[in-house]
């Protein structure tokens, strides 16, 4: 814990960064009815907002504190997020390492139910990795073994969710680890075949 503060209080100083303690406008601009943020069904926050540039990319950190009440009792799921921007939307699609699901959370929906409906696809891939997408050729054109066997190493989830990518894992990681995890998103978004960016609209 108390490296995770020195590393908030390292980027919160460092001009190249812009850092909102807590913001509640940029949190409400996510579909809360997907990953990581259905996982909190009972409230969410989010906090430690730091935004700059990756690459040329622009990238959002931050914690997330996902919420579930028992009775008087509540558990509080800590996730570290990093959301990065994509050239266009794509078809809603969710993989999600194994790891990141244990039993008590698996029934929460990877992705919004709406506009359309998606599909748990089982039938692609191997079984370390959840695949669910609006468009199920869309995610066997971009599973590959090598996204497979990253996602699992990392223990990292990711969703498509209009123009942005939302990556994902679980802990209140410090935000040299969120740059590497937004590093393994930029990777992943690169490794996507040229096809991708060409699929038709939905």
């Amino acid at each position: 814990m108390f490296e995770v503060r020195k590393s908030i209080k390292r980027f919160r100083d460092d001009p190249a960064w812009t850092y909102h303690r807590r913001n509640r406008d940029y949190l409400n601009t996510f579909n809360h009815d997907g990953y990581p943020f259905s996982l909190g069904p009972d409230g969410l926050s989010l906090r430690n907002l730091l935004q700059g540039s990756l690459h040329g990319r622009e990238v959002s950190l931050f914690h997330l504190q996902a919420v579930k009440r028992s009775g008087r009792a509540h558990v509080a799921w800590p996730y570290s997020v990093a959301v990065l921007p994509l050239p266009r939307a794509l078809p809603a699609t969710a993989f999600t390492s194994r790891g990141l699901a244990p039993s008590g959370r698996q029934k929460r929906p990877a992705l919004p139910r709406t506009p359309g409906w998606f599909r748990d696809l089982k039938e692609i891939g191997t079984r370390v990795v959840q695949r669910h997408s609006e468009d199920v050729d869309f995610a066997e054109l971009i599973n590959t073994a090598a996204l497979e066997r990253l996602m699992h190493k990392a223990q990292l989830g990711w969703r498509i969710e209009g123009n942005r990518m939302i990556g994902w894992t679980y802990g209140r990681k410090t935000y040299e680890d969120l740059l590497s995890l937004a590093e393994t998103v930029a990777s992943i978004i690169d490794g996507f075949p040229e096809q991708a960016w060409h699929w038709p609209q939905q």
